[in-house]
């Protein structure tokens, strides 16, 4: 990639050397940034706390994934219609007009369409936001093409147009019938008997009352046949149909054949063929102005989405880039400005996890974002309505991690402010802190003699109830058998206490040699030999601790989530205490509060110095156990 030509600036910012991004020309000149300078170099569309609209319009190739070519296509866009970009600092979701570059295409367009939606809207045309062009477009939506005209297309029959067109319309396939039937009867006379109405079928309704019979009477033929397949007289038309038909006759059939005696099936076409084409004149019309409406309507809509597009682009793009270029916003610790893939908060055992993480795969992101070296909690939350679900991992940076497991319940609250139900499925254990690390072997030990103490214990009494139990059964099914009780055997009861007491002469020889020995030194020697075996004891946990403290990186938990992190993004001991929280109570006098509790745990004041004495003197003793001539001893001495 060739040099850029443009002068950037640099500085450190979480540990790293980061671009700084300050002024609308260093986003206009993002295409010119070498991409190894980049903190990201692609981000996913889904799973973040921003404006989906925006990252829906920036994915141009629509791949679900926002990359470098993107974010730099969209700031040479803004950037080019802007008199200045550095408004796009401010992040604000209206502009004003004058802000337009109007000697650039896309500024002068952009500027009229502001203009032409300010004026629809009937306010002054100075500056726009989103809301208003929300509001054009639901008042654009609103519109419904008008009725079309008719003054355009001459009525053939003048003001009983309409009336003719129903007529004939409700008449024509009766009409149709009556040619058939004049037809068959001029290829057939014979046939008058069956295709006109007979007096059978007159007779069956002549009974009641015919008035009441109009239906029966409008199913039988429009009129009596003729082989002249002419139509009928007035006179002499089924009484059903006899209106309707005198309609057609005297405002059509009368009016375009005025000299005819009888008009035919040809008169008859003749007359429909001027309403079709009537009708089709009207569609025409009707099609044209919608086509028109719609037209105007979608050009208008179109405009509104550019604008709409421009103002998302121009309130969101430099939020976007300090999380995408730059990283500040993670870094900043504001709490108005916080990262967009930082989801929530996580409070658990009296402290809040302020970085927490939607995650889609739990166990792929698991496998990756265990490199990261921190602490990490991963939970399935449930909205306390119970309808939703999401998967996040959250970063312990401070605090005990005892406890912490599995199973364990906690709540989480989302940007939003929403509360969720949350379970802790898995932890990925890593170092949270020095201190921590210092008291971790020791723990670990506890905890390995507490569970073989405790599989001690279950064993034996395990045992103890499968004997009692074996000859409990043995006694019910008669099997067991009359043992005499043994002799008390004095013997073997002083044998036992004389070598109890033999153990313990023994034990309290030993303690007294050590305890003379440690005498000899002073309390200072003693101090010493005691730091310094805890450091060879905790040593090697705490330096491991520190190495990996000093490079825990979120990285691993990004690129597990879909990110393509181009650079180290770095958690360490300072700013890992500003993630996470603890619980802080005032200062009070606890020797009060526990006078006035009367469940509050008593102290004593033996057995604390009890157990401090045994484990020093147990600690000296295990250094001259090392040593064949207590060296460390002689080493004092001097």
């Amino acid at each position: 990639m060739a040099e850029s030509k443009y002068k950037w600036s640099f500085y450190s910012l979480g540990g790293v050397t980061r671009v700084n991004i300050r002024s609308g020309q260093d986003i206009a000149n993002l295409g010119q940034l070498d991409k190894k300078l980049w903190t990201v170099l692609s981000c996913p569309v889904k799973g973040l706390e921003f404006s989906a609209k925006t990252l829906e319009l920036l994915d141009t190739d629509k791949d679900g994934k926002i990359k470098t070519k993107e974010i730099v296509a969209a700031a040479e866009y803004v950037t080019g219609a802007l008199k200045n970009p550095d408004v796009l600092l401010k992040s604000k979701d209206s502009i004003a007009l004058s802000e337009f570059n109007t000697d650039s295409i896309a500024g002068k367009k952009l500027q009229e369409s502001a203009n032409t939606i300010l004026s629809f809207l009937g306010i002054n045309p100075t500056e726009i936001s989103q809301s208003n062009i929300e509001a054009y477009v639901a008042a654009v939506n609103a519109e419904t093409p008008q009725k079309a005209g008719t003054d355009t297309v001459v009525k053939p029959y003048g003001d009983n147009t309409d009336a003719v067109i129903a007529a004939y319309n409700a008449l024509n396939s009766k009409v149709q019938d009556y040619f058939m039937r004049c037809k068959l009867l001029a290829y057939n006379g014979d046939c008058s008997s069956v295709i006109d109405s007979s007096v059978a079928s007159i007779g069956s309704i002549s009974a009641g009352d015919l008035s009441v019979k109009m239906a029966e009477i409008a199913a039988m033929p429009l009129a009596k046949p003729q082989t002249s397949v002419a139509l009928p007289a007035v006179d002499n038309v089924n009484p059903a149909w006899k209106d309707t038909y005198k309609t057609v006759a005297n405002l059509a059939l009368a009016v375009d054949f005025p000299d005819l005696g009888s008009c035919g099936e040809i008169q008859w076409q003749q007359v429909g063929t001027k309403i079709g084409e009537y009708a089709a004149a009207l569609e025409a019309l009707s099609n044209g102005e919608k086509n028109s409406f719609f037209t105007e309507r979608d050009g208008k809509l179109a405009m509104a989405s550019e604008l709409d597009h421009f103002i998302c682009l121009y309130k969101d793009l430099y939020v976007l880039i300090k999380n995408y270029v730059v990283f500040s916003d993670f870094y900043s610790r504001d709490d108005e400005h916080l990262a967009i893939f930082q989801a929530g908060q996580l409070f658990i055992d009296q402290r809040c996890c302020d970085l927490c993480v939607r995650v889609e795969d739990m166990g792929q992101h698991a496998d990756m974002a265990k490199l990261s070296g921190m602490f990490l909690i991963y939970c399935n939350c449930v909205s306390f309505t119970g309808t939703e679900t999401m998967n996040i991992v959250a970063v312990l940076t401070e605090g005990d991690v005892n406890g912490l497991r599995a199973g364990k319940h906690a709540l989480f609250i989302d940007r939003q402010g929403k509360d969720w139900y949350a379970t802790v499925t898995s932890v990925v254990d890593n170092p949270v802190s020095i201190r921590q690390a210092f008291w971790s072997p020791y723990r670990k030990f506890g905890r390995w003699c507490s569970e073989k103490i405790n599989k001690m214990a279950s064993d034996r009494e395990n045992k103890v109830s499968g004997d009692m139990t074996n000859i409990a059964q043995a006694k019910i099914d008669g099997e067991a058998k009359t043992n005499k009780q043994q002799a008390f055997d004095i013997a073997k009861f002083a044998g036992i206490f004389a070598a109890i007491g033999l153990a313990l002469g023994a034990i309290g020889s030993f303690l007294s040699g050590i305890l003379d020995k440690c005498l000899i030194l002073p309390w200072w020697k003693l101090a010493i030999i005691v730091v310094v075996i805890m450091l060879l004891i905790s040593g090697p946990s705490m330096f491991i601790a520190w190495g990996k403290l000093r490079k825990r990186d979120l990285g691993p938990v990004l690129n597990a989530n879909g990110w393509a992190i181009n650079s180290r993004v770095l958690v360490n001991v300072h700013f890992g205490h500003t993630l996470t929280s603890l619980a802080k109570y005032p200062k009070l006098d606890l020797r009060k509060i526990s006078a006035a509790d009367p469940y509050a745990k008593k102290k004593s004041s033996f057995w604390p110095w009890f157990f401090a004495i045994l484990i020093v003197l147990a600690i000296a003793a295990a250094v001259m156990l090392l040593s064949d001539s207590c060296t460390w001893l002689d080493f004092l001495k001097r």
